[in-house]
């Protein structure tokens, strides 16, 4: 009875859409706009949600007591058992001891529990591929599974990921050599026979792994879904703090960019800390009668600070957008060692106060973006190559930005940069659970490319709109990132797959309807194919300039856009 009921709805969908004509079709399957892309995320977890079981009776296998927490969405009721968490609009429910604190502030994507001797994070997740358990032991586990990982980074393999045909896996693994909390973690996913799954992830004393393994299997036993109903939402907010720990300068810096009308536009070059900042940048400046705000450079751990290239900016009248990013092989090792693992042990303290003190020598105010797009998986800091626990980036990131105050460096304007879309598409891998708090955060970075179509066929990549990327950003973002502002830390636009000089044009239109942006840096190089050698066949040719077509495009562009520039020489102390 409950197939005929489900296949009559699709067939009256289908009759409605065959009587609303072909264009609606059409649009939700080809348009890369922010509501086509959601309707059609709605659709497939729809898809799902109809082949599982609704709930009967949440109460029915215990004694219930007092309801803790209710707010229709989810509910907290204590029981013979201790707590029961029971998330309706996420459909499930699990047992958990009587003495847990929740955190709920985004239980839409996941959430955390503190249960006295282990914390807990669980969320529900869609997978994209058809295998669910393949693409969990790809796409979530394929670092800590890997031997050479976890020789590189001293982890140690508690327990192997079962693969027993069964509905639910686990897994467990140690972070070795890190005494200042939680280095065990058990990872368990439950599987629901459609695309829908579930991630428990649980942290603890590594060394109390034997006694408490039982009490996580007995957890991960008893936790049941069901089909999800009700509508959830979030209960948090974060707040710009005005930038109140900043030196004076950067104060004022930050002041103009929080104030401006206008957008500091900016760029990067390839060889822009070689003879890019002498001879590339001024000739893109005299080709494009327009003279660039912002400098856009990247460092890796180990690297000093750029003092001549700073320097030479600040002499320009521009500021440098500094990118540190902590890995040791320019993110392609990605198995290899990650010095993430090391800060976040506190084996780098000083390497990092080094930095810190060059910064602090160099006294001017500059933008530090560190760690960018670590809701990916093609970075060595990301959350999924280091343990999948966003909690790490966040440590880590609090910690540089103390010995940063430490050493002086109050120079520093701090990026909280993600991207704008998850890799692993997960809900645990949300933006909102690497944000390190906003004592420790001064502008927002975003970041979204037109990443064209070379891979269209191998990724699913399709071109995409200034207007459609942003337009969802700004979606995502100003319910949580409102108060601050915003910069453009990298993007660009590939020209395979579309009119890139129309997209450009669109691009300078389109910025403007977003306030709270307030820079935007072009990221003027290519991203090649690696089937092919290395610099051999470009597959996202991102060059600004890329022909005269696109040059005139930015030219005519700029010239209608009014000069923002930093006032330096009011600035200087």
């Amino acid at each position: 009875m409950r197939t005929r009921k489900i296949i009559a709805a699709v067939l009256c969908a289908l009759i409605l859409l065959a009587a609303a004509g072909g264009g609606f079709l059409y649009f939700l399957l080809n348009s890369q706009s922010t509501v086509a892309e959601e309707l059609k995320d709605r659709l497939k977890i729809l898809a799902c949600d109809i082949r599982i079981k609704k709930l009967k009776d949440e109460t029915e296998d215990i004694v219930a007591g007092d309801t803790v927490f209710d707010d229709g969405a989810k509910k907290i009721i204590k029981t013979d058992l201790g707590v029961r968490l029971i998330h309706y609009a996420s459909g499930y429910y699990m047992d958990l001891p009587e003495d847990t604190r929740f955190d709920l502030s985004c239980s839409p994507d996941f959430i955390k529990a503190e249960c006295g001797s282990y914390e807990l994070t669980v969320s529900r997740e869609y997978a994209p591929e058809r295998d669910v358990r393949e693409y969990t032991a790809f796409y979530l586990d394929r670092f800590l599974l890997d031997e050479d990982y976890r020789a590189a980074n001293r982890i140690e393999l508690l327990e192997k990921r079962t693969d027993t045909g069964e509905d639910r896996d686990m897994f467990s693994a140690r972070l070795l050599e890190y005494g200042d909390g939680y280095d065990g973690y058990t990872y368990a996913d439950v599987y629901t026979g459609t695309r829908i799954f579930y991630r428990l992830t649980f942290k603890y004393d590594g060394g109390d792994f034997a006694e408490l393994h039982p009490e996580i299997e007995n957890t991960v036993s008893r936790f049941t879904y069901f089909r999800p109903h009700g509508e959830d939402s979030y209960s948090v907010r974060f707040n710009n703090l005005g930038g109140h720990d900043l030196s004076d300068e950067a104060k004022t810096v930050y002041d103009e960019l929080c104030g401006t009308d206008g957008i500091y536009w900016g760029i990067f070059t390839s060889d822009i800390s070689g003879k890019g900042i002498d001879e590339t940048l001024p000739k893109y400046e005299e080709d494009l009668d327009y003279e660039f705000s912002v400098i856009l450079v990247y460092c890796h751990f180990g690297d000093g600070f750029p003092t001549e290239l700073a320097e030479k900016c600040r002499e320009d009248g521009k500021i440098l957008e500094l990118t540190y990013q902590p890995t040791l092989s320019n993110n392609e090792d990605l198995t290899g060692r990650t010095p993430q693992l090391d800060i976040y042990r506190g084996l780098c303290d000083d390497e990092i106060r080094k930095f810190a003190r060059e910064a602090a020598e160099f006294g001017h105010p500059f933008m530090f973006r560190f760690g960018n797009e670590m809701n990916s998986d093609w970075t060595s800091y990301s959350g999924v190559v280091n343990m999948s626990d966003p909690d790490i980036y966040r440590e880590v990131w609090q910690r540089i930005y103390r010995i940063f105050s430490e050493e002086g460096a109050t120079n520093a304007i701090w990026i909280y940069n993600p991207n704008d879309r998850e890799f692993p598409p997960c809900s645990w891998n949300n933006f909102l659970a690497y944000y390190p708090g906003d004592e420790y955060v001064h502008v927002i970075g975003i970041t979204g490319y037109n990443n064209g179509t070379y891979y269209k066929k191998a990724h699913n990549e399709s071109w995409r709109e200034f207007k459609d990327i942003y337009d969802g950003i700004e979606k995502e973002y100003m319910p949580f990132f409102s108060d601050f502002p915003w910069m453009i830390t990298e993007f660009a636009s590939s020209s395979i797959g579309g009119d890139k000089a129309k997209w450009i044009t669109g691009m300078f239109e389109d910025i403007h309807r977003h306030k709270n942006i307030k820079a935007a840096v072009w990221f003027d190089n290519a991203d090649y194919d690696p089937a092919y050698g290395e610099d051999k066949v470009v597959s996202r040719p991102y060059w600004l300039c890329e022909n005269e077509e696109i040059t005139d495009a930015v030219r005519r562009g700029f010239a209608a856009q009014e000069q923002t520039l930093w006032n330096w020489r009011e600035h200087d102390g």
